[in-house]
């Protein structure tokens, strides 16, 4: 009990609501003994606080919880799942996220029309939750909705819901 209360109280704090270890908690490197750790003060630190302060806070503020559902994730945790090998994840630039209360197709929207967030790329996954790239330079603020096609994954630009096409703000 003591142990728990303590690992509690020396989370590191990376904005109001987010801490660290919501960013390097993972079952999958749990399971195989994977190193997932961030070394305060290292770029993918740095990177994760930007995320943090600068896009995660602000639409957690605006639409509630969020639950971090895949985080940082170290070059073995990738390659382990399969994941892109130039994934911002690993970077600590990126994470998949659900908002309590909101579906994912409404959080893009939302982000979509935030014009100041500074995202690199909010992708709608496959109905089920949202990605977001940080921008470590000029936002491209690229918008995109993921789906399978004959079990491979593409990237349309836009937010789909089913086969409904929704127009991107502004843009009509």
């Amino acid at each position: 009990m003591a142990a728990s209360r303590a690992s509690s109280t020396n989370r590191i704090q990376l904005s109001k609501n987010f801490y660290l270890d919501e960013f390097t908690r993972s079952q999958t490197a749990a399971r195989f003994g994977i190193d997932n750790q961030v070394k305060p003060g290292s770029t993918e630190f740095k990177h994760l606080k930007h995320l943090c302060q600068t896009i995660l806070q602000p639409i957690r503020d605006a639409l509630g919880p969020v639950h971090i559902t895949s985080g940082f994730r170290s070059v073995d945790l990738n390659r382990k799942i399969s994941g892109s090998a130039t994934s911002a994840h690993c970077l600590g630039l990126a994470a998949d996220f659900v908002v309590s209360g909101c579906t994912p197709l409404h959080v893009c929207q939302w982000v979509e029309l935030s014009l100041n967030l500074p995202y690199e790329q909010c992708i709608y996954e496959f109905g089920e939750w949202v990605h977001i790239a940080a921008a470590t330079g000029t936002a491209k603020q690229e918008i995109l909705t993921a789906q399978k096609d004959n079990e491979k994954t593409v990237y349309i630009p836009g937010l789909r819901s089913g086969e409904v096409v929704l127009p991107q703000a502004g843009k009509e």
